[in-house]
């Protein structure tokens, strides 16, 4: 089984319309996205709802009728506000599945979702949580909240906070639906595991990634983990696309930026073991 994998595609429908078109014209009949869906400039509480009722249910409508298997999930740029209904639209269609928390069993593969962050130094942080003797990052930001309906819950000594109120990444891995076959399982989290320089900044000699994450996928091993969150990592001096963990293939292809006119995605066959990244004009 071939699936198309993308991350990080920010509301950018021409990235979005690309990936169907690739899928479609290679005849792979799953694509799973991992996470960050939704366009994150200009007015996030308006623009959000109005891509999941608009753009996102037309999508999925269209990749329904081409016989096309969605597995998806939020990021932390798209608001938890969001998540309801997020998961009434992925409802309404046979073909659309929201994993985040959740196991979906496709073509003998299980995939297992997890959408959860480690802390960054932006405002918003929803999604975000903590794992013992991590050092929050310096925020950038003269606020931190959590999002409602209509704005955001401030948080006004976040860094206080994130010490004693968030929960452990331990904890969230250990809650994931446990597979039959770990040899068949495909975990897809938006945070990279620390240590694969999966996770590798461009302007700071930093990889962003996650102990309990590796912790989990080396106790684990299952055949594949697909990840996202730093788009930059792969085109950087010391960052990668792919790396090991034992027997577990790690991929993070990373992602353009909303300017570019150029999509990256990664085309995976399971059977084969066989996994190419790709970067395309959109």
């Amino acid at each position: 089984m071939k699936i198309l994998y993308v991350t990080d595609l920010h509301g950018d429908k021409n990235k979005y319309r690309k990936s169907f078109e690739i899928a479609v014209e290679k005849k792979i009949t799953v694509i799973v996205n991992g996470g960050d869906m939704l366009p994150k400039l200009g007015e996030r509480h308006l623009d959000q709802p109005a891509f999941i009722n608009g753009f996102l249910r037309d999508y999925f409508k269209e990749l329904q009728e081409h016989n096309i298997t969605y597995l998806t999930m939020l990021g932390n740029d798209d608001l938890l506000s969001v998540d309801g209904l997020f998961e009434q639209v992925c409802d309404e269609f046979g073909n659309v599945h929201n994993i985040a928390g959740k196991k979906v069993l496709i073509g003998g593969y299980e995939f297992i979702g997890m959408n959860n962050i480690l802390d960054h130094p932006f405002g918003c942080k929803d999604r975000v949580i903590t794992e013992k003797d991590y050092i929050p990052q310096r925020q950038l930001s003269y606020f931190a909240g959590i999002s409602n309906e209509y704005g955001y819950d401030r948080i006004f000594n976040w860094l206080e906070y994130s010490k004693t109120e968030l929960p452990l990444m331990c904890d969230i891995l250990q809650e994931l639906p446990e597979p039959e076959n770990q040899k068949q399982t495909i975990y897809v989290m938006h945070m990279p595991p620390e240590g694969l320089r999966l996770g590798q900044l461009l302007y700071q000699d930093l990889d962003i990634g996650s102990v309990d994450i590796y912790e989990f996928l080396k106790s684990k091993q299952p055949l594949l983990s697909l990840h996202g969150h730093i788009h930059e990592s792969p085109d950087t001096e010391k960052g990668t696309w792919i790396n090991q963990i034992q027997h577990t293939v790690c991929i993070q292809p990373g992602q353009m930026e909303l300017d570019s006119r150029d999509m990256v995605y990664a085309e995976i066959d399971l059977q084969r073991k066989e996994y190419v990244r790709q970067i395309i004009n959109v």
